[in-house]
């Protein structure tokens, strides 16, 4: 360092001609010291200032580009490897481009490292000694684990139980690649945590976010993979008979090659296996699935925008006061079901519900107007806008029964990979549906503020009642649903199709069919009954005609009835024979008679 500094000193008081050519030194000649160049006089420096061009000449010494002197000729050109001193603009330009290549370079690792996927049999588990003592070096300077290169660690840990190096049995071992088509989530249901804020820390400072000290509330949901997977993609669940319906393939073959898969990971006796469970922000768990899953206009895009804005991402807000001046505050309320509705509470920190004001969420005007997020809905009619007002409108009303209705079917067995995947409203590409294009939705939520949830967590959600049943272990935590028992259990949402389907027929087709039972029955009973009162119309009046005598009685009464009437005409006749007029009689008498 010295010796280049020195070298360059050197070359620096060549150029300005305090040496001749002579006194240059090779690359390869240590240089002479400053106090053994020899003094020169006054009439000597400006001999050589004089003859300074010559010497830069001799010396190889550019000097400038293009610069002009004071008596208008060009000086020559300064030699590339003699350093010239950068201005300040121009140092600072420099470290700012530099500072943006070294962040572009970075960014561009982070890409590859989180797309990256390994060889499977490259993977290696990480020592458990080696994974505590990353633990404990890194809460050495981030203790909650916030910072980016800790998210490792960060999701193998949760608030109160942090990671001890050990994989479940139960659990989907860690060191095996799982591809992105045999992966699965479902929504368990929310619940309410006192101890953890919404930004995942352990340690409620009691500012809630904003929220005073509010409790937060929070998304349970699990994630799981899928170790039949037979690398058939989308096609490997869902297969359709033609472009307009869907026909949901939902066995494998018997020798389990080349088969489909069974989407059925919310079934408890699902071969699906449990990858972890999650908790992640209430409102930020319902907001990722909004953004990726529905066109603009579609009524589910519309419902949970509009669920949305009507709750806020607020945990906990003073909304007015009762009729006797008492504060009331309201909040996201997990109900049983894995359902949610707005709540009124009495407390700032909203765990004590409300139950004697008599109002409600709505009591406070808080419906909004319609916002669709998006920059480009101006494109649709007023028919439509009028349509989707319509479904916005419905939506805000304090029990959510819509916005409940949308977000049901993830509690069933749902693929990752979103298709076809929108952003705010539209697809991503052309279709929404190429390999480039679609997102992963556990990714969207593992990138979004989600945290283990362990034995603890989960026993929250179970001794609160508002999470669905989720296999953990051996033990069974939350309530029994629909899809843990009976038919529910093989029940699936084709979100490419929007319908259920099941057991190979879809529930759109067996309604189908049902309706036509039904229809089939009313008729039956309606043409059953309609003869039954024609028949006994006709049997009445049948009976009103009916004689009392027997059929022997009726000949009988016949044969004496004709038997009579001989002999009544015999008589008559001895008595009054008849008498024969001619023509000329019955004329006269005629005459007799018009004369009368």
């Amino acid at each position: 360092m010295i010796s280049r500094l020195i070298t360059q000193i050197t070359a620096l008081v060549i150029t300005l001609g305090c040496l001749e050519a002579p006194h240059i030194m090779a690359a390869n000649m240590s240089p002479p010291s400053l106090f053994d160049i020899p003094a020169k006089s006054p009439e000597e420096m400006k001999s050589i200032v004089q003859d300074l061009p010559n010497i830069r000449k001799r010396a190889g010494v550019d000097s400038g580009a293009g610069k002009v002197r004071g008596n208008g000729s060009e000086l020559p050109k300064r030699n590339a490897s003699v350093p010239v001193p950068k201005t300040r603009e121009q140092k600072q330009a420099h470290a700012k481009s530099k500072g943006e290549r070294i962040t572009e370079r970075r960014e561009r690792a982070k890409d590859l490292i989180r797309n990256h996927q390994p060889e499977p049999g490259m993977i290696r588990r990480m020592e458990e000694g080696h994974m505590k003592e990353a633990y404990r070096n890194a809460i050495k300077t981030d203790p909650n684990l916030e910072d980016e290169n800790n998210a490792w660690l960060r999701d193998l840990s949760s608030s109160s139980t942090r990671y001890t190096g050990e994989v479940p049995d139960y659990m989907a071992p860690i060191d095996v690649y799982y591809d992105k088509w045999a992966q699965a989530y479902r929504l368990l249901g929310g619940f309410i945590d006192c101890d953890n804020e919404a930004d995942g820390s352990g340690d409620n400072s009691g500012d809630g976010g904003g929220d005073g000290d509010a409790c937060s509330r929070w998304m349970m949901w699990a994630a799981y993979a899928n170790p039949n997977y037979n690398g058939g993609e989308r096609d490997e669940y869902f297969t359709y008979t033609n472009q307009n319906s869907n026909y949901y393939e939902y066995s494998a073959t018997d020798d389990g090659e080349g088969g489909v898969s069974n989407l059925d990971c919310h079934s408890p006796d699902t071969e699906w296996q449990l990858l972890g469970v999650y908790r992640q922000e209430f409102y930020q768990f319902i907001e990722q699935i909004s953004k990726h899953l529905w066109a603009i206009d579609d009524y589910e895009y519309v419902t949970a925008l509009a669920g949305l804005a009507y709750m806020t991402d607020s945990d906990c807000t003073q909304i007015g006061t009762d009729s006797q001046g008492n504060y009331l505050y309201s909040g996201v309320m997990p109900v049983d079901g894995g359902n949610w509705e707005m709540g009124l509470y009495t407390d700032s920190a909203c765990i004590v519900a409300d139950t004697t004001s008599g109002l409600t969420y709505d009591s406070f005007g808080i419906a909004t107007d319609m916002d669709l997020g998006s920059e480009d809905d101006g494109c649709l009619d007023d028919d439509i806008l009028q349509t989707l007002y319509g479904y916005w409108t419905n939506t805000q009303e304090y029990t959510l029964a819509t916005l409940n209705e949308v977000y049901s079917e993830y509690k069933y067995c749902t693929l990752c990979m979103d298709y076809p995947t929108y952003q705010d409203g539209y697809f991503i590409g052309d279709s929404g549906t190429d390999d480039d294009d679609m997102i992963n939705q556990c990714w969207k939520f593992h990138s979004h503020d989600s945290y283990t949830c362990e034995a603890d967590c989960l026993a929250i959600g179970d001794a609160q009642g508002t999470i669905l049943q989720v296999k953990y272990d051996d033990n069974f935590f939350g309530a029994s649903w629909d899809g843990s028992s009976g038919s529910g259990s093989s029940t699936v949402y084709d979100h490419y199709a929007k319908g259920y389907t099941s057991d190979k027929v879809s529930n759109v087709e067996r309604f189908k069919a049902n309706a036509f039972v039904t229809f089939s029955g009313v008729l039956f009973i309606a043409t059953f009954l309609a003869f039954s009162v024609a028949r006994g119309s006709r049997r009445e009046s049948s009976e009103k005609s009916r004689s009392l005598l027997s059929s022997k009685e009726k000949k009988k009464a016949r044969g004496s009835s004709r038997s009579k009437s001989k002999s009544r005409r015999s008589s008559s006749k001895k008595k009054s024979p008849r008498k024969k007029y001619s023509s000329s009689s019955r004329s006269a008498s005629r005459n007799r008679s018009s004369r009368n």
